[in-house]
């Protein structure tokens, strides 16, 4: 509490001192830059309107396709673009601060068909993907709503938990995803078009595909795509989902900075122009964070300490394309000591472990594209990634002596090259064709006690290369005004099992009536099991590399109703059938419920299947008039059937999400301060466990469950309240943010099992905290 007060006075100060400058303007400017989407050329003489102004507020985009809004006043506006020939795109409620100017880039897509008596209806682009090939089970989420949204805390993968499909599996501490009954494991990360490791901290320490917070700070971030089924053919090795993340590009006009002190760390961020007068831009974040004043909260003891660094260079030439420059980093420190009080053992982990993680991933690009016949252009991307574990455990025996327990040293790097041509023929019909190389680099050393009773060995121990190699095609097909027919393939190759799996791809957009859209989709997809499962070594020899990849059919049909300007109904059915999935024959097991295992050293075979169905429900109002709100419901069935051919719920069979999100904003002195208010109420059904064997955990000292019941049981239903308030001050030539996230304001528990070495029984454990983010960050 002490760290806290003085925390809250010395940025209390630094409000009282800047506060006490001059009278903050009355308008702000709107830049940015309008392409074609198709062949990416900036446009020239693009109408630009302020629309909700009088006197109206315009201009038109010069030679470089750029514009600048002058004069505009503090608020939010909404902001029209028409231009002869292309669809008229509208903005609504974009922010305009006195901290920094509004960058908006713009893509317009060229009008099909002309001259016939059709409706039509301005591009409204808050819930429309950035991919054009993507017609269902897609939802942009906008750097705003990670924000803004109650809960998301800033990070992607807790804000897309309120979209329907999605749940949250790792409990306020992680922000792992299931996404209609999958896995978090096979959820794929995109940065910049390239797929990347996990991008979180404390990526997979308890749950594969999950961490404690993404490495992409909304600083940097742009619109992006999330995916949650039947993903256009561009998109492979996922099984579930794909976050596709975009970086934004820093202000061609001017310089703006931007740094945040909050309870979790602080943060610093600077972006634009590299050369004054010039069109080349800089942009990068820098986050560091000891959670010290959080740590009397949290539900461990020890160091925790993280840091990431992001950056994009945006370089656009007069003749020779662009070039994109791009990266993120970060590192993780974790230690923790064993009590010194033996009397006090009651948990291993917990009680008498010792351990220490590091942990570093990274992944930098460059990235070129250039326009090609003036009816597509081609966009070419090299990258290289990696991530490093090194885990040490050590627990105290009944002699106290510290003995190893588990060690692990990974090290894994890909080197990707990916490039794709984007092409227009005539109006009707548009095309991406792609290739992705991926040259995987991996050294695995793995030692440990699989379990109490064995001796500590080595488990793992191999350096090696493999390849994976995606081809791809996808077509779009404007039938006629209303109707498109999109159709594509996806092909990918393996060199551990010599595997080449070909993916068809389809979907059916058709806009029945000016606000009301059919859409089907369908896709088969499949993804390959972290390296380091083909590499076991049970009896010296290698049993899982011939595993075949994870495979689903996904099948889904939507009808979205449009209702006005502001308000939307989507109704969204789905099924997936699983096949080839490994399993441990004669076993309940199957890699569909997979979390987390470092002693992972099973034998698997490609028997297991699984089927997930269900429908999702979406009621939006877009933020308009000072409010807006979200709800979404889900409703699902999750089966599998493990090595010994039993058809069982799976793991994350929750049968029902449930969210409410509402949002209110309060305009101050005539828009020159903004009060923000954000709830979120959460339902879902609890995560299905195995019963425990309480005399076979007392004679092995863990817990033991009884796999011939697999998820058979069920923890009780998750009741979750968010709250985040924000308050914005716009002053002379910069603006300031203070910002109060609440997340699990009820302070809902997560349960779990532990052997309690005190009573020689099975505990169920819960643990919950409420977790407060404050922030105050200035933007100048």
């Amino acid at each position: 509490m002490k760290k806290l007060s003085l925390f809250l006075i010395l940025t209390g100060l630094s409000f009282s001192v800047f506060a006490q400058q001059s009278t903050p303007p009355q308008t702000q400017e709107i830049t940015g830059v309008v392409m074609d989407r198709l062949t990416q050329e900036t446009l020239i003489g693009v109408n630009v309107l302020v629309l909700d102004q009088e006197p109206l507020i315009g201009t038109s985009t010069d030679e470089h396709g750029n514009f600048v809004l002058k004069n505009v006043p503090l608020g939010r506006h909404d902001i029209k673009f028409s231009y002869l020939g292309f669809e008229t795109v509208i903005l609504r409620n974009i922010l305009v601060s006195s901290g920094k100017q509004t960058v908006l880039n713009i893509e317009m897509e060229e009008s099909v068909f002309e001259g016939e008596a059709i409706e039509v209806v301005a591009t409204i682009q808050k819930d429309k993907p950035i991919n054009d090939f993507a017609k269902v089970s897609v939802k942009q989420f906008t750097v705003e709503e990670t924000q803004r949204y109650a809960g998301g805390l800033d990070d992607p993968s807790r804000l897309v938990t309120v979209f329907p499909g999605v749940n949250s599996t790792g409990g306020v501490q992680n922000n792992a995803i299931s996404i209609r009954g999958n896995a978090p494991k096979s959820v794929q990360w995109r940065l910049e078009g390239i797929e990347i490791p996990n991008p979180n901290h404390f990526a997979g320490l308890s749950v594969a595909g999950g961490g404690g917070l993404t490495l992409f700070s909304a600083q940097l971030l742009s619109n992006s795509d999330f995916f949650t089924g039947a993903f256009p053919s561009e998109y492979g090795n996922a099984l579930s989902g794909v976050f596709d993340i975009n970086f934004r590009s820093g202000n061609r006009n001017k310089s703006e900075h931007a740094v945040q002190i909050g309870i979790n760390g602080l943060e610093a961020s600077s972006g634009g122009p590299i050369k004054k007068n010039g069109s080349a831009t800089y942009l990068f974040n820098y986050r560091f964070s000891t959670l010290t004043l959080l740590q009397p909260l949290l539900p461990v003891e020890g160091r925790i300490q993280y840091q990431d660094l992001s950056f994009k260079i945006d370089v656009p030439t007069q003749n020779s394309g662009r070039f994109e420059f791009w990266g993120i980093g970060g590192l993780d420190l974790q230690t923790m000591e064993a009590k010194t009080d033996s009397n006090k053992w009651k948990y291993a982990f917990s009680d008498f472990t010792e351990n220490r993680i590091d942990l570093g991933i990274g992944a930098v690009g460059v990235s070129h594209s250039f326009t090609v016949n003036n009816k597509g252009y081609l966009k070419s991307t090299l990258a290289l990634s990696g991530n490093s574990t090194e885990y040490s455990e050590e627990r105290f025996d009944d002699n106290s002596n510290l003995n190893p327990y588990l060690n692990i040293d990974d090290n894994t790097s890909r080197l990707a090259f990916k490039t794709f041509l984007n092409q227009g023929f005539g109006k009707r019909i548009t095309t991406r064709t792609g290739v992705e190389l991926q040259q995987l680099y991996f050294n695995f050393d793995l030692a440990g006690k699989p379990d109490n009773s064995s001796p500590y060995q080595s488990l793992i121990r191999q350096k090696d290369q493999a390849q994976l190699y995606q081809m791809y095609h996808q077509s779009e097909f404007n039938v006629s005004p209303r109707l498109s027919i999109l159709g594509g393939l996806h092909g990918q190759w393996f060199s551990v099992n010599d595997e080449f799996v070909l993916e068809p791809r389809a979907a059916i957009s058709w806009q029945v009536l000016p606000e009301t859209a059919l859409n089907i989709g369908y896709g088969l997809h499949s993804q390959i099991e972290e390296l380091d499962v083909y590499f076991v070594q049970p009896q010296a020899n290698f049993p899982n590399k011939n595993l075949k990849t994870s495979k689903a059919h996904h099948l889904v049909a939507s009808v979205d109703q449009g209702i006005g300007e502001v308000y939307r109904i989507k109704i969204e059915g789905f099924w997936q059938n699983m096949f080839d999935v490994p399993v441990i024959a004669d076993s309940s097991f199957s890699m569909l419920n997979y979390v987390h295992d470092f002693t992972f050293t099973d034998a698997l075979i490609n028997k297991g299947k699984g089927e997930n169905y269900g429908i999702e429900l979406t009621v939006e109002r877009f933020m308009s008039k000072g409010y807006y709100y979200l709800l979404t419901g889900t409703f699902y069935s999750n089966k599998y059937k493990g090595g010994d051919g039993i058809w069982r719920n799976g793991r994350f069979d929750q049968k029902i999400a449930a969210n409410v999100l509402f949002g209110k904003e309060f305009s101050l002195r005539e828009g020159q301060n903004l009060l923000g208010l954000n709830v979120r109420g959460s339902i879902t059904g609890g995560e299905r466990y195995s019963p425990v064997l309480q005399s076979a955990s007392m004679n092995a000292e863990e817990v033991v469950l009884d796999e011939t019941r697999a998820f058979s049981q069920q923890f009780d239903t998750h009741y979750i309240v968010d709250l985040s308030v924000t308050y914005r001050t716009n002053k002379q030539n910069y603006s300031t943010l203070w910002a109060l996230q609440i997340k699990n304001l009820l302070g809902a528990k997560d349960p779990r099992f532990d052997y309690n070495f005190k009573t020689e029984e099975v505990d169920l454990i819960k643990e919950g905290l409420v977790l407060p983010l404050l922030s105050w960050k200035i933007e100048f």
